[in-house]
């Protein structure tokens, strides 16, 4: 499913290989048919995670995958620019649901004092495939116009065949929960629900883990799920923005560089945000802690932009390439494990991390455009705006940080015991995040 993900990049590398060349693509249409992507992609996020218990869910997954590289695979046929955004929006449909739905399928799984790692295997995966596509392009740049293709379409062809096989895998081996799980043995089946169940003490009642509409509503009242939503627009916009791009602002840093030499110098940027993104995981679950990492990933970037902007001479810019990918992942991945952390009812877990993803990838819709062609080579609109965003972003993580642990203080302090008077332990389990029992994870 990372596969998906890395697809991304390589509209980017395919544009070195003359893409819009080939198309006929003129001022900005590159941008836009980037852009509508993410039309069709948030839309369907949201109702796909609220409805996912429902869909079957390892089928639902492995079926968009296999749909994802199907489309994936045909978009290196495209003659026009009218196909090649039809082809666009049809991917955005397929690969919109994924990462959501594999968010909200991991925590039925793990507790939450596990989930940054295990995220941490997906999204230093999206990293990985990054780093595999821009060393695929490079390869492929050697058998430019093999049988008529140019390097881009064979680029497209081949990168959507891996999703397929995966996509079959998953639909025949993947299973919708522990529950489920043919391949464990009862005892590791028991013991994965009663981890389960002990990790959502304060939501362990049969209706907390199905859908309810009160949760649904709840999710959309609570401010500080909509804090983690504006938090994670800039990551998003960042992260978006880096993938697309990354291979476009290392070619301005030397025009004399060839394709096959760019192509070649984004797969350490993505190898290194990989690493660093595993380790600070790991590291978070171990303190169970989660807004500092997002901070100084935000933090961290932002230097890195600022070196593009002022920096002197190639090698300071190129290394702000690599202080960006620093930061990159950490920024957008940790809030991730952050906020389903937080919400040990289903329903509202479910709205919730469909509403973060949903306002969080809209980002790509503006994306494209923050690095026109005529901003070459320091694209300064793009830095500074991103730069600015992630400034942004990290405030509000310093203000959930502070509303948590205020909440936490209180709580132990027995300032909300009141909400719970005469209550029994089911109705009081029910409660899920508003229990005075609850300690939120900061």
């Amino acid at each position: 499913m990372d596969l998906s993900r890395g697809k991304r990049s390589n509209i980017g590398n395919g544009r070195l290989y003359g893409l819009e060349e080939d198309l006929g693509l003129k001022g900005n249409q590159f941008q836009t048919a980037t852009s509508v992507f993410f039309a069709t992609y948030v839309a369907c996020e949201a109702p796909a995670t609220i409805f996912l218990k429902s869909l079957h869910p390892a089928k639902f997954i492995s079926g968009l995958a296999i749909l994802w590289g199907i489309i994936a695979t045909l978009t290196g046929l495209v003659q026009n620019y009218g196909s090649f955004i039809a082809c666009r929006l049809l991917l955005g449909l397929a690969e919109g649901p994924v990462f959501p739905c594999l968010v909200l399928y991991l925590t039925s799984f793990y507790t939450r004092r596990e989930l940054a790692v295990r995220f941490g295997y997906f999204i230093s995966g999206a990293a990985v495939a990054g780093a595999v596509g821009g060393l695929l392009a490079y390869g492929i740049g050697y058998i430019d116009r093999l049988h008529g293709l140019r390097a881009w379409r064979w680029l497209l062809i081949i990168e959507g065949i891996p999703s397929v096989c995966l996509g079959v895998f998953g639909w025949f081996f993947l299973a919708d929960s522990p529950e489920k799980a043919w391949y464990l043995s009862p005892a590791q089946r028991e013991l994965i629900i009663l981890r389960r169940k002990r990790d959502e003490r304060e939501a362990s009642t049969p209706s907390a883990q199905t859908l309810q509409r009160s949760d649904c509503l709840a999710a959309i009242k609570d401010w500080k799920v909509w804090a983690f939503c504006l938090l994670n627009f800039p990551a998003d916009l960042q992260l978006l923005s880096y993938s697309i791009f990354l291979p476009t602002i290392i070619k301005a840093l030397n025009p004399a560089w060839s394709t096959l030499q760019v192509q070649a110098l984004t797969v350490p940027c993505f190898a290194l945000s990989a690493i660093v993104y595993f380790v600070v995981a790991y590291i978070s679950d171990a303190m169970q802690h989660r807004a500092v990492f997002g901070i100084l990933g935000c933090l961290v970037s932002i230097v890195g932009h600022i070196m593009l902007i002022a920096g002197k001479g190639v090698a300071v810019k190129y290394a702000g390439c690599y202080v960006i990918a620093s930061g990159i992942f950490v920024a957008s991945g940790i809030t991730l494990a952050w906020l389903p952390t937080n919400l040990p009812r289903y329903g509202k877990r479910a709205t919730a991390v469909g509403m973060q993803l949903t306002i969080g990838n809209s980002a790509g819709i503006a994306a494209p455009y923050l690095y026109p062609t005529h901003d070459s080579p320091r694209f300064v609109t793009g830095h500074a705006v991103t730069l600015a965003l992630l400034a942004l972003s990290a405030a509000v993580s310093g203000v959930l940080w502070y509303a948590y642990v205020r909440i936490n203080e209180r709580r132990r302090a027995g300032l909300e015991d009141e909400k719970v008077q005469g209550m029994t332990d089911e109705e009081i389990d029910e409660l899920g995040d508003e229990s005075p029992r609850y300690v939120f994870a900061t």
